[in-house]
């Protein structure tokens, strides 16, 4: 039996599948932080990822030997040497594999042809073109504002300090904050994450994302800006990812697509700016917002670099059905 494999790595998770070849998944695994350059070693990011696909091929009950086809999406391949690096660890288990980065991996969720502009916010940002001669680009390094989840939990408790201490605006950010992590004001905020001893670490921050997004939606100013701000800034880097990939945003050549647990939130913020500020700058691009995660589109590519055609009835199968805690951060 021929199978197929799909690794979606990040820095809050790594997440893999095996499936066969109409999408059907045989088994799933799951690890830490997969990012070299964001884990807290080398080692660990290896060992994320090698222990996802471990974990995976286990569960199918698949050997390495019988995999058709590998895609590996990985945060943190943003060089050449890097998914050298990854496939020098890889190609001793597996014969025919891709490694890309993950700001890739939402591409053939669009309709099959991995061609068009993916903005992905999720913990962090990612993004991506790619033209229908092959030519494609992704953010990587180039990103240099605080975006996605992180970001938006960052520039909040910036928000909630700085209005305590009287050089910013209100916000209704100060009481959803305060109450949210049980402090008393934004100086107690502050100590919370900042402390010699005992500071909450910053992965909780990105908690406070959600909070950002309801406070938006609700109408509140500062908020709107935080969210707005991010929305302005994720445009202006598909704008040139795909000027890299040969094309300008603004002709509609390109279909962009949305996704990511931020622009997907229950909270609709994040996904109004986006399409808001798409179409001041690109009014003629189709904008499609994801309805399945990432890792559903590194389980297209897989198929596709494995031979198997991408129809409609295969993306319509190939979908998001998990236990509930698998794609959680």
């Amino acid at each position: 039996m021929s199978a197929y494999l799909a690794v979606d790595a990040g820095n809050s998770k790594t997440v893999a599948l095996v499936t066969d070849a109409g999408g059907t998944v045989l088994g799933r695994g799951r690890g830490g932080n997969g990012d070299i350059y964001g884990a807290p070693s080398v080692e660990t990011a290896l060992e994320s990822v090698l222990g996802a696909v471990d974990a995976a091929l286990n569960s199918a009950g698949v050997i390495a030997g019988n995999i058709a086809s590998a895609a590996f999406r990985i945060a943190g391949v943003d060089y050449a040497e890097d998914a050298t690096f990854w496939a020098g660890h890889l190609r001793s288990r597996l014969t025919r594999l891709s490694v890309k980065n993950d700001a890739y991996a939402s591409l053939r969720l669009l309709d099959g042809s991995g061609v068009g502009v993916s903005i992905t916010v999720g913990t962090g940002p990612a993004v991506a073109a790619r033209a229908r001669d092959g030519r494609e680009e992704h953010s990587g390094f180039f990103v240099f504002d605080h975006l996605g989840g992180g970001g938006l939990g960052n520039a909040a408790l910036k928000a909630v300090c700085q209005a305590w201490m009287g050089v910013g605006p209100e916000t209704a950010l100060t009481e959803a904050l305060c109450s949210f992590y049980g402090v008393a004001d934004g100086w107690h905020l502050r100590h919370e994450f900042t402390r010699r001893f005992g500071a909450r670490p910053a992965t909780d921050l990105w908690k406070a994302s959600r909070l950002v997004l309801a406070a938006a939606e609700a109408g509140d100013p500062v908020a709107r800006d935080i969210v707005g701000a991010q929305a302005e800034a994720f445009v202006k880097y598909a704008q040139w990812c795909a000027h890299r990939a040969g094309v300008d945003l603004a002709s509609g050549e390109l279909p962009v697509l949305l996704n990511g647990s931020v622009a997907t939130s229950e909270h609709p913020a994040m996904r109004a700016a986006l399409t808001a500020e798409l179409g001041r700058v690109a009014p003629a691009a189709r904008v499609v917002v994801a309805d399945a995660s990432p890792l559903s589109g590194v389980v297209l590519d897989a198929l596709a670099e494995g031979g198997i055609d991408i129809g409609a009835d295969l993306l319509a199968r190939v979908r998001d059905e998990h236990p509930h805690d698998f794609l959680m951060t």
